[in-house]
């Protein structure tokens, strides 16, 4: 009964998904059925259909994170792919973590914050929505159906319904600026 069961992959892979995923973040070279090479950093990989995305650098052999092109390689062109660098350069990794993510956004003083809780707050009161600070006085409850929480803006309301969730992003995209609000 000491008999050790070897481990299987799930018939859906031809090819372990361990070794896709220990792509990630390498340099590589993918040769495609056109014969042509695509070299580039993966950013991730599709097990299953076995396709990679590929940032291309704009200039060879220098990682530019402002001018990267995105290459999509479907798996059933894929021929073979070439690991160039096997090192995962630390900063890469930082860098790729940072794309497609929203900039952040400058920091607010807490009493710019509160202004603008104040000012949406009454912006919603004055559109005839029910709306109050919760116990902690960070976030704004509308209608206990919707939560708006620092720095108020469309962004940082949360909702499970989704035309709430809608009708309430718009009144604030529509909410005047700070001047033209009259108070």
């Amino acid at each position: 009964m000491s008999e050790i069961v070897a481990e299987s992959v799930h018939p859906i892979f031809t090819k372990d998904p361990k070794e896709w995923m220990g792509l990630i973040h390498k340099f590589v070279q993918v040769t495609t059925e056109d014969n042509q090479s695509h070299k580039g950093y993966v950013y991730t990989v599709d097990p299953v259909s076995e396709s990679i995305v590929l940032l291309k650098p704009s200039q060879a052999n220098k990682i530019d994170f402002v001018n990267l092109s995105l290459k999509l390689l479907p798996g059933a062109s894929i021929i073979d792919v070439t690991i160039l660098e096997g090192d995962v350069d630390p900063q890469i990794m930082r860098e790729f973590d940072r794309l497609f993510r929203p900039a952040s956004s400058k920091s607010l003083s807490h009493a710019e914050i509160n202004n603008r809780r104040l000012r949406l707050k009454q912006w919603l009161e004055k559109h005839r929505l029910p709306v109050c600070v919760s116990p902690d006085g960070q976030a704004l409850i509308v209608a206990e159906a919707l939560t708006i929480l620092p720095p108020y803006c469309e962004d940082s309301c949360l909702s499970t319904n989704e035309i709430i969730l809608s009708r309430i992003r718009t009144l604030i995209r529509d909410m005047p600026s700070d001047e033209s609000l009259e108070l």
